[in-house]
């Protein structure tokens, strides 16, 4: 076959230079299709059947992979939402909430009325994983709750999904409340802030832990301030300038896998100067060989 360079070529040659690369392209298409449809159908399906070897709160290989699907990974954890098995359920919540499908929380959103408290904590903390702020307002209806354990971790989770419209909505709500209630929501406006300001700096709303005293005399300046900020928000002054401080001065670290663990610790940091160092304690080590939950008699569901 000539050449390019070849002048003594005449169209008929380049013609069939053009079928040979088309050829090429439409053999390169295909094998792209086939990868694509191996993706799609066959290994999906071996990563949703692995999506229960890591323990809930922990975030392994598989639950990565899984959570990787994305919406191809949604109507195999819908189902598992209806399973009898609570383990089922708790780890098909974890997982939904870090995929972003608008399927996921008008499906978790009925889970924060289960007559279960852990499905409703469950439900809570993959509500504040999306980050969504329709979680927001799913969560919002919960603030009237009486238990105190649900309520305070509702505001916690308000927290992490509110966005700049819920800003007055918010300190209008711990102008309202009183005691503890008051602080946690003065925590969540404050969070709320930080986070919106990392969303417009483009950190995709990352908001970093507050920094670990360095020593004795460090630990006793940041719980000084912590009482001053404490002390501003009981008396009602400008909570939206002390929620803010009170959220830099106690926030911990919420991007990890476990967020419902964060959010416990996110009380007890917000309760006082002297639970301080308490909420940056290291979390659990996993369970050894993934093969249990929680409990000794909680075994690993098996994946139909």
């Amino acid at each position: 076959m000539p050449s390019l360079s070849d002048r003594s070529s005449n169209a008929m040659a380049y013609g069939r230079m053009v079928a040979v690369a088309v050829a090429l392209l439409l053999l390169l298409a295909l094998i792209g299709g086939i990868v694509w449809w191996y993706q799609r159908q066959i290994e999906g399906d071996r990563v949703l059947k692995t999506r229960f070897d890591d323990p809930q709160g922990q975030a392994g290989l598989s639950t990565s992979r899984v959570a990787a699907l994305g919406d191809r990974a949604v109507p195999t954890l819908l189902d598992d939402l209806k399973a009898p098995e609570g383990e089922r359920r708790y780890k098909a919540m974890e997982l939904l909430g870090a995929i972003d499908d608008p399927r996921v929380v008008p499906a978790l959103a009925p889970l924060l009325t289960d007559k279960d408290v852990s499905v409703r904590l469950a439900g809570m903390a993959a509500l504040a994983r999306t980050g969504k702020h329709e979680a927001a307002e799913k969560l919002w209806p919960l603030l009237q709750g009486s238990e105190d354990l649900e309520r305070q971790r509702v505001i916690v989770a308000l927290g992490l999904v509110c966005t700049a419209e819920d800003f007055d909505k918010l300190e209008a709500a711990a102008k309202a409340a009183h005691g503890f209630d008051r602080t946690l929501l003065a925590w969540a406006l404050g969070h709320a802030q930080r986070r919106e300001a990392s969303l417009k700096a483009g950190h995709k709303g990352y908001v970093p832990p507050a920094p670990e005293p360095i020593d004795e005399a460090d630990a006793a300046r940041i719980q000084t301030q912590t009482a001053e900020t404490l002390a501003q928000i009981d008396a009602g002054t400008d909570l939206r300038a002390a929620g803010l401080k009170l959220a830099e001065l106690t926030d911990v670290n919420t991007a990890t896998w476990d967020i419902g663990h964060q959010i416990a610790l996110q009380v007890l940091a917000v309760s006082g100067p002297g639970q301080f160092r308490k909420a940056h304690a290291a979390e659990p080590p996993p369970v050894q060989g993934g093969l249990q939950l929680r409990g000794t008699d909680r075994v690993r569901p098996t994946a139909p």
